[in-house]
Parts: structure tokens; C-alpha cells; sequence
């Protein structure tokens, strides 16, 4: 199988396992490869197969938190990933994102093939050492034992319907043939009930089979006697009117945005469980002006080279990167999960914004939410990194892509350590609040042409300034 002839192959074969298996089904195959509080990554061991020499392909799919897949759009993005199992290395040929129901929302075909390092103790490499770790005895036992149960399940007529529908199938049959075929047997049946004239009641019952009890049990069991294929279909067949638009580009966009009727002042109402966007009292960004200027202890950044993939989500970019990098804030580590950015700055100093700013995304241990961000500001001088990602921007929104070459975060890190530190909310639907924000005091500079390119794929992307309610704002001096 050549690499050119394996994604489409692998894709029809997926779709076809799609239309005849039910939603219950397509569960079984995912093993949890490592979890955290907002999301698990699963492996299809039935998926892997061996490809050209030294290469394997799996699907891995992310299930999201219901937290998480209220921010991101979908709750589930299945990836078919292609591993090379002698240089540590693996490409995406396809994703698949997907709501909470199982309804694909959208599916993208990854142009770009070039191979990624699967980056130390990161996610990646957990899923290149699941997929190119040779198969143990128990391994290809359960596959034996799984392969084996699937077949019973589908070919095994006897165990499909309960045994009570027997005896019920087998009492309407026998009125039908006694008529017929044995005449002579009613009466010899009927001589040995004649001393009894009120045996002939006894066929009147035969109105209390009208009611029918146990053949009110026939819609139960109907379901449950057809193969799972037909439950598989049955369930599948009303997807299209359920679902009438399962390939908008990018659904999540009509849930909200930075405007019109979906813009800031309605997300509150846009959904119950966005009422904090509304009725929080907490709630970011705020005017950071006027707060109690102390010696606040410096963050210590654990940021360093990593790759990268870089997103356009429809409403800004998004930069995932390697894992293991993070900050700590009085004392409390915080992982990095991505960065983002926003025209203009969503924080004022004095009713001042800067060009942009990007938001450094962390999460503790417990699942608590820190926020760094760190004001850009256009000058005469480019950034180099902030020249990387734009380099590397997708070619369509809601679209990824992930070069080859690594960014170093650390030189987004402001030389100043001073900062304002504050508790507020996510800018974002669902407006979650608790969130820690560090907002840096020094702007790092970057070109004015870099801020006008972004400002070409976003004019304006940041929530309105939020009212203080007697929050503590704290800055360095």
C-alpha cells in the first residue's frame, strides 16, 4: 500500500464500518492512552495497520470536556494520523470534528505532509508508542476474542430476542391451522370436553389474547431481535433531517462572535449556561489603572523552543504547542495550553489600548485557569516569532497547519517583570469566572506591518472593558 492510495482507501473503509455500526458500537474500539480534567485522548487499536515499510496509521481522537467543548466549537476531533515508527516522527492525514451527539460538524483533509517529532513525554509520542510498540500475546488475544464476539454478535440469531416472544409467535400461529388440518381432532377433542358444555366458553377467552398484553411487548423487542447493522441504520437514518447542515465549515462561528446580534452583549442570552457573560460579577477585561501598587513576586516562565500548530479558529489564532512548558504564579505551577490573539488589547492601562496582545492559556493540576498576557505593540523592528506564525498561517479558517521548523516562546516574554495581577473571567463564551490574570506592564514589540496582517484577517476581536465591582486589582511597582 502506497502512501498515496492508503488515505483513500482507509477513508472508505471507514466510512463503510460508519454506516452499519451504531453509535454504541463505535465506542468499543477507544482506549484511553492519558486523561486529564479537560480532555481524554483514546487510541482505535482495531484502526492500526501497517502501511509502507516502517509505517504505521491509526485513528486518535480528542473527547473534550463539556467545559472545553463549550469554548472550542465540538466536543470530540478524530485524527488519522500517519507513524513513522523508525524516526519518532507522524503527519495527519484527516480530521473528523464532531458535536456531543456523534454529528460530524465538519471534516478536513490535512494538506500539508510533512512530518512532526513526536516532542518528548508529550501526548504525541504517548500515541507513537501505542501505535509502533509491537503487538504483546494479550494484545492480539483480546483482538482474537474481540474479532470473534463481533461475528457472534452479528451472525448468532438465537441470543437477538428474549424468550418470551416464542410462546407468543406460537399461540397465533395454532388458530390458523386447526381449521385446516385437523378437523377430526376438534371433535375427539370436543368428546372429551362434552360432559362439560362450559368448556366451549373456554375458546371465548380467546378475547383476552385480543388485548394482546405480550404482543405489546413486540415493539420492545423490536428493536432488540434485528442485527445491530439495522439498529445501526435506524439510528443513523434520521441524522440528515436532524442535522440539516452537518458540513458548515465552521459551526461553532454561529454561536457567537464580536458583533451584531451575536456579539458581547448578548452572549449572556445566547445560551443558559453562558449567563455568566451576563450576570457575572467577576467578569474580564477590566481598566487596570488605579490599583494597589506592591512588590509583587515575579512570574517564573518555564517557556522554551517547541513546535507548534497554529489554527484559524474564525474569531482569532490559536497556538498549540509542546507540552511540559507553563508559569508559576505566587507559587502555583500552571501548564501552558495555547496562546491567542487579540486586536486590540482587551486590557486598558488609563483607558489605553495597546495594537494587540496575546493571551498565554494555563491550567493548574485542579483545573484552575491562569491567563498571561502580554501586550504587542507596532513598531519600526518585526518579531521574529511573531514572523514565524504568520508565515504559517492556514490557508482556510477553521483550518491548521503545523511546520517543521520550532518557535522559542521565551522571547515573548516581556525582560520587565512587572505586571498587574487580578481575578476575573475567560473573554470568551461561557465567560467562566476564577480565572487568574497576570497582564504584563511592558509591551514587547513587534511591526506595524505584522499587526496589519492580522488586523487583514481579524479588523477587531476583544470583548469590551467589564465593570470593576470592588475587585482587587494589584500591581508591581
Amino acid at each position: 500500500m502506497t502512501m498515496k492510495s492508503s488515505p483513500p482507501l482507509l477513508h472508505c473503509c471507514l466510512v463503510v464500518a460508519l454506516a452499519f455500526v451504531s453509535p454504541a458500537a463505535l465506542a468499543e474500539p477507544w482506549e484511553v492512552v492519558i486523561r486529564d480534567r479537560e480532555r481524554q485522548v483514546e487510541i482505535d487499536r482495531s484502526s492500526v495497520m501497517a502501511s509502507d515499510a516502517g509505517s504505521k496509521v491509526a485513528w486518535g481522537r480528542i473527547v473534550l470536556s463539556p467545559e472545553r467543548a463549550a469554548l472550542e466549537g465540538y466536543a470530540v476531533v478524530k485524527a488519522l494520523n500517519r507513524f513513522d515508527c523508525h524516526n519518532r516522527r507522524f503527519h495527519t492525514v484527516k480530521r473528523v470534528y464532531l458535536d456531543a451527539r456523534q454529528f460530524v460538524l465538519r471534516e478536513e483533509a490535512v494538506l500539508d505532509q510533512r512530518p512532526i517529532s513526536a516532542a518528548r513525554n508529550s501526548v504525541d509520542e504517548r500515541l507513537w508508542q501505542e501505535v509502533c510498540r509491537p503487538a504483546s500475546a494479550s494484545d492480539l488475544q483480546k483482538a482474537a476474542h474481540d474479532a470473534v464476539a463481533s461475528a457472534a454478535a452479528v451472525i448468532d440469531d438465537s441470543a437477538i430476542g428474549p424468550p418470551v416472544r416464542l410462546p407468543a409467535v406460537a399461540t397465533q400461529a395454532p388458530p390458523v391451522p386447526p381449521p385446516k388440518a385437523s378437523p377430526r381432532t376438534a371433535p375427539s377433542a370436543a368428546a372429551s370436553t362434552a360432559p362439560r358444555p362450559e368448556a366451549k366458553p373456554e375458546p371465548k377467552p380467546e378475547p383476552k389474547p385480543e388485548p394482546k398484553p405480550e404482543p405489546k411487548l413486540e415493539p420492545k423487542p423490536g428493536p432488540k431481535p434485528e442485527l445491530k447493522l439495522r439498529a445501526a441504520q435506524a439510528s443513523r437514518s434520521p441524522i440528515p433531517k436532524s442535522a440539516p447542515a452537518p458540513w458548515v465549515p465552521f459551526v461553532s462561528d454561529a454561536a457567537w462572535s464580536y458583533e451584531g446580534a451575536t456579539g458581547p452583549e448578548h452572549w449572556g442570552r445566547l445560551r443558559p449556561d453562558w449567563s455568566l457573560c451576563a450576570e457575572g460579577r467577576r467578569q474580564s477585561p477590566i481598566e487596570l489603572g488605579g490599583g494597589v501598587v506592591v512588590d509583587l513576586e515575579a512570574l517564573r516562565f518555564d517557556y522554551r523552543e517547541t513546535q507548534f500548530r497554529i489554527t484559524d479558529t474564525g474569531r482569532t489564532l490559536e497556538v498549540r504547542v509542546g507540552e511540559g512548558m507553563g508559569v508559576e504564579i505566587r507559587g502555583q505551577r500552571y501548564e501552558l495550553e495555547h496562546l491567542e490573539f487579540h486586536r486590540p488589547s482587551l486590557a486598558r492601562v488609563g483607558g489605553q489600548a495597546s495594537d494587540m496582545a496575546v493571551h498565554f492559556h494555563h491550567r493548574d493540576a485542579a483545573g484552575r485557569i491562569a491567563v498571561v498576557a502580554v501586550l504587542l505593540e507596532g513598531a519600526s523592528g518585526g518579531h521574529p516569532l511573531i514572523q514565524s506564525l504568520w508565515n504559517s498561517l492556514p490557508l482556510e479558517r477553521g483550518s491548521s497547519y503545523a511546520p517543521a521548523s520550532p518557535i522559542d516562546l521565551a522571547s515573548l516574554v516581556p525582560v520587565s517583570p512587572a505586571h498587574y495581577l487580578y481575578v476575573g473571567s475567560l473573554v470568551t463564551p461561557p465567560c467562566t469566572e476564577g480565572v487568574v490574570w497576570a497582564v504584563m506592564k511592558e509591551p514587547v514589540k513587534i511591526s506595524a506591518e505584522q499587526v496589519r496582517v492580522f488586523a487583514r484577517l481579524y479588523p477587531r476581536n476583544g470583548r469590551p472593558i467589564q465593570p470593576l465591582n470592588g475587585r482587587l486589582v494589584l500591581e508591581s511597582r
